[in-house]
């Protein structure tokens, strides 16, 4: 039997996966899960069940390690999308990150609301379908080279 960490694992099998299909729509399927685990805590503490601190621990932690992991990713100078996408998706973690702890603090199902609503919506984008053309990494030719101007 391994020791090995299931953090690790799950990792692992995110990394495998991700090679497996499309990036976009595999982060949309991970937060819609995410979502759908917050939104049954939440319905079971409205139905006025009583939830252990654990489990809405591990459900609200699990959460928030998505979305390090998005922020840290836009922290990558590599990530290609434009900076101004990037500061809104880290803003976003950090309103995840701030909730996370104020639901923490006490647990109400109002509470879980904002953290469901960021995660689909931001699903829902990534799971789009883009038709836009991704611009080319070489600008097109103006027409004129430099001894042009020269001459």
């Amino acid at each position: 039997m391994s020791n090995q960490n299931p953090y690790s694992r799950a990792a692992g099998a995110y990394t495998a996966q991700a090679t497996a299909t499309d990036q976009r729509s595999l982060e949309g399927t991970v937060l819609l899960q995410s979502a759908q685990k917050l939104e049954d805590l939440q319905g079971r503490l409205k139905a006025g069940e009583k939830v252990s601190l654990e489990e809405i621990g591990a459900t609200l932690t699990h959460n928030r390690k998505l979305w390090e992991l998005f922020m840290n990713d836009m922290g990558n100078p590599d990530h290609n999308l434009p900076l101004e996408i990037k500061n809104n998706i880290a803003s976003l973690a950090f309103f995840v990150f701030k909730q996370t702890q104020e639901t923490l603090i006490e647990t109400t199902p109002d509470k879980f609301k904002s953290l469901i609503n960021i995660n689909r919506s931001i699903a829902a984008g990534l799971m789009k379908k883009t038709t836009v053309a991704t611009p080319s990494a070489t600008p097109p030719p103006s027409g004129t080279t430099s001894t042009d101007s020269m001459a």
